[in-house]
């Protein structure tokens, strides 16, 4: 966290010049044509925490105008960097700001309050998800850290809760070709599930892969893999979650689900979804069973039946579910919503107003740590979102 003026390298030598002293003869002979009033001054004045919040100054150029101008800003709370000349990423709330420089000369200071919103909020991060666009995205939470990627590429990254940045973690060596798709967590290890239908753990102590052997079905078989042109395209989501102690694994395009167990290192066929996964298809696991679409799977059974909501975006449900406080929280029709295994139900916003409305229209994986979820690159009918990251903040 700093000071903004402690960023501002360039700007710090006129804070320091003493430019800003102006004598009778600078008042005289002003930089703008006209006083700057406070509707010249423009600003995000409500952001959410670890966002990017930008202002400018409007203005026309005077007798003392010096050719160029630059920014002075001064803001009394706390912001994580400077983003460009006009943008900042802020941590608390405060005042920013701002006085035109130019030839040695200032304007009068402007100032606006901004709000840094973190209960409840739903945020599209400035920054992309690094490493480029891809479906199908694996995202998990081991040992309270989020961590993500893969998809169409072999990279993988953890989330910095403190600087919100993702920090590139090793990928899986000796490897040409790779795609992955699904994956899920079990005490404290992770694990992934290759094209090349081997499953794959990851040890966060040592930051390492091992290979733990092929599943009993080629990934190609239980997925339909072969039936599109080329993987890039391929946007049935696949279902990777963990639930008592073990690992699932399957549908997609088709209708089968296997079961993982981390102490025998077994896979078992479990019985088939009763219809193909679908596009838009939510699928997570809670309190022994597995939610996927319209069905639902009882693990202590072995047994599908239609479920009492339909989790997919067709029916409004975006951008999918997370274990949070307790229940599944997610999203429906703009609203943020909590699945208790019961019903599906509005959660209670405590009166917050600003940037409260949950992404429409997406699907895939999220995770949770501490009191974020985060959503990276989720998977919608535009295909920008690919490449970029949303969060929910309840802090």
């Amino acid at each position: 966290m700093k000071n903004l003026r402690s960023i501002l390298t360039l700007l710090s030598l006129v804070w320091l010049s003493g430019c800003g002293l102006l004598d009778d003869s600078d008042a005289d002979c002003p930089i703008t044509a006209e006083p700057l009033e406070d509707e010249d001054y423009t600003l995000n004045q409500n952001v959410a925490y670890h966002n990017n919040s930008g202002g400018d100054v409007y203005y026309t150029v005077g007798d003392c105008f010096g050719g160029s101008a630059e920014y002075v800003w001064d803001y009394s709370g706390e912001i994580y960097e400077m983003v460009g000349r006009k943008g900042f990423e802020l941590l608390t709330s405060g005042t920013m700001c701002v006085e035109l420089e130019s030839g040695g000369r200032r304007t009068e200071r402007l100032c606006k309050d901004i709000t840094v919103h973190r209960k409840h909020v739903w945020a599209r991060h400035y920054v992309d998800f690094p490493g480029g666009k891809t479906k199908l995205g694996v995202t998990m939470t081991i040992n309270g850290n989020v961590y993500s990627g893969f998809g169409n590429f072999n990279s993988w990254y953890r989330l910095d809760t403190v600087s919100f940045r993702w920090q590139e973690m090793a990928n899986i060596p000796n490897l040409i070709d790779f795609n992955a798709f699904a994956g899920f967590s079990i005490e404290g290890k992770g694990y992934l599930v290759g094209n090349n239908s081997i499953l794959y753990e990851y040890d966060p102590a040592s930051n390492s892969w091992t290979n733990k052997g092929q599943l009993p079905q080629l990934v190609s078989t239980i997925l339909n893999l072969g039936a599109f042109d080329n993987r890039e395209s391929y946007s049935y989501p696949v279902l990777g979650v963990s639930e008592g102690g073990k690992g699932y694994f399957g549908i997609g395009n088709m209708y089968y689900l296997y079961e993982y167990n981390p102490e025998t290192n077994e896979w078992k066929q479990l019985t088939d979804r009763p219809e193909r996964g679908e596009i838009g298809d939510h699928s997570f696991a809670y309190k022994g069973k597995i939610y996927a679409g319209k069905y639902e799977y009882d693990i202590a059974t072995d047994t599908w039946k239609k479920g009492g909501d339909d989790f997919s975006v067709d029916v409004g449900f975006s951008p999918g579910f997370v274990p949070f406080n307790g229940v599944m929280y997610g999203g429906l029709a703009g609203k943020t919503v909590q699945f208790d295994g019961e019903k599906v139900t509005e959660v209670d916003l405590g009166g917050a107003t600003q940037l409260i409305i949950a992404p429409t229209g997406l699907y895939g994986n999220g995770a949770v740590t501490g009191d974020i979820i985060v959503f990276p690159r989720l998977m919608g009918v535009l295909g920008y979102d690919e490449n970029s990251w949303m969060y929910y903040l309840d802090k």
